[in-house]
């Protein structure tokens, strides 16, 4: 039967699929787009009244039109296979089930104050990668040190077949320029002559925006040409904003130190994926710092390839892949846990050299061809390929995927029940 139409892909989107976009939503639309080239692919999302997106057919993740779909395709993709959806693909002889663990959702919970509500968050989120990592059929990461880490995660879980597949967050090609200013019309303080640094994304808990704060505010009066404008949008996801968005206590900050909405200034707003060019294209420099190394070494910022691909000449904390892979062509300065006259001076250095930002652009403009979604996504259809070639193969029904599925669940009942007494 399969002969005679295409292998169904259903990728599952972690988040809702409007004009305002996360990381992981991101990548799972493109990923939708590049596995469409070859299948026929489905995306599934939050609070989706269905329809179509980039002509991909789009249905509302409930867990019964998951199950439903789920049984009508071949293979599920997402960053959180549901257990129940493992269980169906290790027992119903189901799709083949591929689980992205790109996002290092552990090292961020981390960086919460010690409490119950951490704890349980840790013990859910490190049962549910330990059945992706015992039972799902392919685990795709994003960086080197995300592999390494997975896999000595599944020799501690003594599940040894466990081999991610590195596919790194992919660039789109940029828009043509729309002539648009619209950091210039949101902020009158915004000169013609002035240099705009842009803090990109959502200012998290374990993100740094604090000392690009205070560097501004030691040259305000000095260098009132210099504006930092910090991107506070609420997140898309409500329990993401209550947990680790700091935006209120920057703004609080700013507003001590005598910079807000003079050389500090906010934007309220989540800018819509499809826009976001006409905002990083306005700036001169990026900004992105960090707080915690254990999160830097495995993150993967889709913020970095915004500014990468965006030719967006920036300065970033240094300690994870992707940063030193963009300082050593030449793309990115790269700062050590600076404080703010290290970020100063780095920031001066390029603001005041209008040829190392044309330098920096141009590193950035070669390193962005290699990037790009198109090898990532020919990349990911070669192992989804491989993925079914093993689905073919003979198979036994796992009864451990069904005990795990249902450990899982009681753990989540308990902690449930914890919760509200």
């Amino acid at each position: 039967m399969r002969a005679h139409r295409p292998r169904r892909v259903l990728v599952h989107a972690a988040g809702e699929l409007g004009e305002c976009l996360a990381g992981p939503e991101i990548r799972a639309l493109e990923f939708a787009k590049a596995l469409g080239a070859e299948y026929d692919v489905t995306l599934a999302a939050m609070r989706s009244a269905g329809g179509e997106r980039d002509g991909i057919r789009v249905v509302p993740s409930t867990r019964r039109n998951l199950v439903r779909e789920a049984r009508l395709h071949d293979a599920v993709l997402s960053a959180c296979l549901p257990p129940y959806l493992l269980a169906m693909g290790a027992l119903l002889r189901g799709p083949l089930t591929i689980a992205d663990l790109y996002d290092p959702h552990e090292q961020e919970l981390a960086t919460l104050d010690h409490g119950r509500e951490r704890t349980r968050a840790l013990h859910a989120r490190a049962a549910i990668q330990a059945l992706h990592l015992r039972h799902a059929d392919v685990v795709l990461c994003a960086s080197e040190p995300q592999r390494e880490e997975l896999q000595r995660s599944a020799r501690a879980l003594r599940s040894p077949r466990t081999d991610p597949v590195v596919l790194p967050f992919g660039l789109p090609d940029p828009p043509a320029p729309s002539g648009r200013r619209p950091l210039h019309e949101t902020f009158p303080q915004l000169g013609d002559g002035d240099t705009v640094v842009l803090w990109w994304g959502t200012p998290w808990r374990w993100l740094d925006a604090e000392t690009p704060i205070r560097a501004f505010a030691r040259i305000a009066n000095t260098r009132p040409d210099l504006k930092l404008v910090i991107t506070a949008g609420k997140p898309l996801n409500a329990q993401a904003e209550r947990r680790y968005d700091v935006s209120e206590e920057l703004r609080a900050l700013a507003g001590e130190l005598g910079v807000l909405d003079r050389t500090v200034l906010f934007l309220d707003e989540w800018i819509p994926y499809e826009q976001r060019f006409d905002f990083l294209r306005e700036a001169d420099i990026g900004v992105t710092l960090h707080r915690h190394a254990d999160e830097a070494r495995l993150a993967v910022r889709s913020r970095y390839m915004d500014y990468l691909s965006a030719e967006l000449p920036c300065v970033l904390g240094r300690g994870d892949e992707t940063a030193e892979e963009l300082g050593a062509a030449g793309f990115a300065t790269l700062l050590e846990d600076p404080g703010p006259d290290e970020l100063l001076t780095a920031l001066l250095a390029l603001a005041d050299d209008p040829g190392a930002i044309a330098a920096a652009r141009a590193a950035g403009h070669a390193l962005a061809a290699e990037r790009h979604w198109g090898a990532v996504g020919s990349r990911l259809r070669g192992v989804v390929s491989e993925g079914f070639q093993r689905q073919d193969a003979p198979r036994s029904p796992s009864l451990a995927s069904l005990a795990g599925t249902g450990a899982f669940y009681t753990r989540r009942l308990l902690d449930r029940i914890a919760a509200a007494g």
